[in-house]
């Protein structure tokens, strides 16, 4: 990154709030092993396969070796099995050139390296280009042997991929086959197209009949459609959006046939297009049906009356022409008064969960001139204001030429099976034996009560209880009675609850109630009145007769309570307390007096927090990120650190501050104050190479309607290309905030941001919310990477989500790396970047 404003985060030595560690420096492998190698020299003069051969052998391997100094000898010698060619340029009457094409005829993956006293630049880059993997100056053999190392691990690792990739194209050909749908690729820089074998046999053509090239392709086009063709690709290249448009051929018997293509170009970093990907399925058959469906408009009509699905079609402009009469029931519109109109006006949509418009998907098709498939969450709002669940497809007309004439949009109610798609969430909120809330239900809306409490000075309290000899009833008479007992009670329970309280199963025989907007004492009065209802009649099943009754841990909660984990800690702590104290009774939490400064001590840190922002003595130093492999992305990858300097110039580390920064609502400001200030030291730098500028949010950020206009605010004025940022947020906080984290990461990723989701693997279901998730990193959470060389769990764990992160495309990155096992263990796994602060040796 240059020379940055923000300080190197080893001048405090310290981690920062996620309490990263570090590394050991790395070790270097044994001399002493030596590996086998069988060599074939092309090479005139023996003493310098001798030269060649002790390099090699003081390098570590045991050589094997056989001299050929012809093209024949070379063909013959190729019979066997060789590890590597090693070539000299010129020979007396072949040079390295043909034996590099003899060589490849023969096995295309043998690594061939040319060792030569005198090659020019020029023949260098050509046999690079024709397929030497290297070459090596005579009189700088010392470095031969690491050329060799890597063209022996580089040819392994490539057979192995042409293995596999020889067996996914002989899957795709003959799934092309089937489908009777060809794909190609064409290189845009060298002009190189490559075909399937199915487009040969749609084309009608052998291999050696084309040239392979964009201009030959254009040629197969029919000339009446050549210029059109040119230019939709042209400008799908240029303006960066899909290509798809139907043509004609001309066979070489100047029969017409009808295609249909489909690409997408992808482009390097700095927007220039590389290499198109697209499909050619052939659909004459289908223009010869088009032509018959034209001559029968009527009959086609008729039966768009009878089936049962909506369908509304357009003309080129989005203007209605016609809606059969399941459309003219959903939407309300007759077909003669709606033809003409704006189809936006007569299917008038909107998301579900938003309520904002919906764009229509048949506009979309005209637009991109391809099929907009079926979209969720979506409701039509009928013209007299009854509302349906839809789902909807929609897709261009084209005319006999390929020009778009219209737009077919094919919709259906769906209102019962969204609504079982209702229920189903219902059930994934509530226990499926109580019916009362589960568990993650419950600490959202605790989560809630605490945010009320902070926020406007509600008192709340939570009852913890415990069933008193549970295990008893399951132990004497099975499950079946033990769940029966459960609902009984959490029946009793439910009567004694007020409208707004909630009450949960937490799990097994734990339940817990949110005595909402309650002060303590009264609190105390309802939690007697629950552990009477559960004690008041004796439990019977079959010819037994158990008494019940629970322990109950009660916890007020005001401002000052600590987190929604800190109070259901406290309440289990009360409840044990009630059950060591002999059971059906009910124990109130306290705060002792430890407990107590802590709170004050927190309570201090607000002013000295609003201070700090005030003066800016808020101080930011960065960490870096080492990567680990090729891919890891190109240029330097920091994370921003913060530290507070006090009055007499010492600096503080978060983990003394950010506390009580989160529990009095003060991380929105902080946030802003780092990302502020981040962004003002990197616009003032001169950044023209690639970096990568981490920055941390927290979940109360998230939830702060105002931040993400502030973030975008800042990230336009800086100056800094969004491409450079990414921001860091916990897995936690995302779950948490999961609309919020989404809505936010999806808005600055259009702008160019880049996201990683921090402490990866600390969640409940990390691998299910990541999905909803499209971040750029994953930081695997560094309890599991400090562990990994010791802890077979850890290990599987790092590797799982490393795995994970690579399936669905996204860079992972190991906090807490602290030692050279670790980091050689990350290595193995393909992590994509290490982090901690022993490796700032490595810087």
């Amino acid at each position: 990154m240059g020379t940055l404003l923000i300080s190197p985060a080893h001048q405090t030595a310290q981690p920062k709030r996620s309490t990263r560690q570090g590394l050991h420096q790395r070790g270097a492998p044994d001399p002493m092993t030596k590996t086998q190698l069988r060599v074939l020299f092309i090479e005139d003069n023996e003493d310098d396969v001798a030269r060649v051969a002790r390099a090699l052998a003081h390098g570590g391997y045991d050589v094997a070796t056989e001299r050929v100094a012809s093209a024949d000898a070379l063909r013959a010698a190729l019979q066997h099995r060789w590890d590597i060619v090693l070539s000299d340029y010129s020979l007396p009457h072949f040079n390295a050139l043909d034996a590099l094409a003899i060589a490849q005829q023969h096995d295309p993956g043998l690594p061939f390296i040319i060792v030569s006293g005198t090659i020019g630049e020029e023949r260098a880059a050509e046999a690079m280009r024709r397929g030497a993997r290297d070459y090596v100056m005579k009189e700088n053999l010392a470095r031969l042997g690491a050329v060799v190392e890597r063209e022996l691990r580089e040819s392994g690792e490539r057979r192995k991929r042409k293995q596999a990739l020889l067996a996914s194209e002989a899957r795709l050909n003959e799934a092309q086959r089937l489908a009777r749908l060809g794909s190609w690729e064409l290189d845009i820089a060298k002009n190189d197209l490559k075909w399937s074998d199915e487009i040969y046999r749609i084309f009608e053509l052998e291999p050696a009949q084309f040239a392979a090239s964009y201009a030959a392709f254009l040629d197969m086009v029919h000339p009446d459609d050549r210029e059109r063709v040119n230019r939709a690709y042209t400008e799908s290249v240029r303006n960066r959006i899909p290509y798809d448009i139907v043509h004609r051929l001309r066979m070489r018997d100047g029969r017409v046939k009808y295609v249909h293509e489909r690409c997408e170009t992808f482009y390097d970093g700095e927007g220039r297009p590389l290499r198109s990907l697209g499909t050619v399925q052939d659909i004459t058959e289908h223009k010869q049906a088009e032509d018959a469906l034209f001559r029968e408009k009527e009959r086609a009509q008729t039966t768009l009356q009878s089936i049962g699905d909506a369908v509304a079609t357009t003309d080129a402009h989005g203007l209605v022409t016609y809606l059969n009469p399941v459309a003219e029931r959903l939407t309300g519109w007759g077909n003669d008064e709606a033809q003409g109109q704006p189809l936006l006006r007569v299917f008038n949509a909107v998301n579900e969960d938003t309520r904002e418009p919906r764009e229509c998907p048949a506009l979309q098709a005209l637009r991109e001139r391809r099929i907009i498939e079926l979209s969720a969450r979506t409701l039509l709002i009928r013209r007299d204001g009854v509302e349906f669940a839809v789902e909807d497809t929609a897709a261009p007309i084209f005319s006999r030429v390929g020009d778009i004439i219209g737009a077919v949009l094919v919709f259906r109610d769906v209102s019962h099976s969204r609504m079982l798609t209702n229920q189903i969430t219902y059930h994934a909120r509530h226990d499926a034996l109580t019916g009362l809330l589960n568990r993650r239900e419950f600490e959202l809306r605790l989560n809630q009560a605490l945010e009320s409490a902070r926020n406007e000075g509600k008192h709340h309290a939570v009852c913890y209880l415990d069933l008193d000899q549970f295990k008893v009833v399951n132990d004497t008479c099975g499950h079946v009675a033990g769940d029966e007992l459960l609902k009984q009670v959490s029946a009793r329970l439910h009567k004694h609850i007020r409208d707004n309280d909630v009450l949960a199963r937490f799990g097994g025989d734990e339940f817990t109630v949110l005595l909402e907007g309650c002060h303590p004492d009264k609190a105390y009065d309802i939690a007697e009145t629950l552990r009477c209802a559960v004690n008041e009649s004796r439990f019977a099943w079959g010819d037994k007769s158990f008494e019940t009754s629970a322990s109950i841990g009660l916890v007020p909660i005001d401002a000052d309570s600590g987190s929604a984990g800190d109070i259901l800690s406290a309440a289990d702590s009360a409840c044990y307390v009630a059950k060591d104290r002999g059971r059906n009774r009910v124990h109130v939490y306290r705060r002792n007096d430890s407990a107590l400064a802590a709170r004050r001590s927190e309570m201090q840190w607000v002013g000295r927090l609003q201070q700090a922002l005030e003066q800016d003595s808020f101080r930011l130093y960065h960490q870096t990120m080492l990567p680990l492999n090729a891919h890891a992305g190109q240029g330097p990858h920091y994370e921003i650190l913060l530290r507070k300097q006090d009055a007499e110039g010492n600096l503080i580390l978060p983990n003394a501050f950010i506390p009580a920064a989160e529990r009095y609502n003060l991380m929105p400001a902080i946030d802003r104050w780092v990302i502020r200030h981040t962004l003002k030291a990197l616009s003032a730098q001169d950044q023209k190479a690639p970096y990568t500028c981490a920055i941390n949010l927290s979940g109360q950020s998230l939830c702060d309607d105002r931040f993400l206009d502030f973030v975008i605010d800042e990230v336009s004025q800086a100056g800094v290309a969004p491409a450079h940022i990414c921001f860091e947020i916990t897995e936690t906080a995302a779950i948490a905030n999961l609309s919020r984290a989404m809505r936010f990461i999806s808005t600055l990723k259009g702008m160019g941001c880049r996201f990683a989701l921090d402490d990866f693997g600390s969640g409940l279901s990390s691998f299910a919310y990541l999905k909803n998730l499209p971040v750029d990193y994953l930081k695997i959470d560094g309890g599991f990477v400090r562990g990994m060389t010791q802890d077979a769990v850890d290990y599987a764990m790092v590797e799982s989500i490393n795995q994970i992160g690579h399936v669905m495309r996204i860079q992972t990155i190991a906090e807490s790396v602290e030692s050279e096992d670790i980091l050689a263990a990350l290595k193995q796994l393909g992590v994509d970047y290490a982090q901690g602060y022993a490796l700032v040796s490595k810087d």
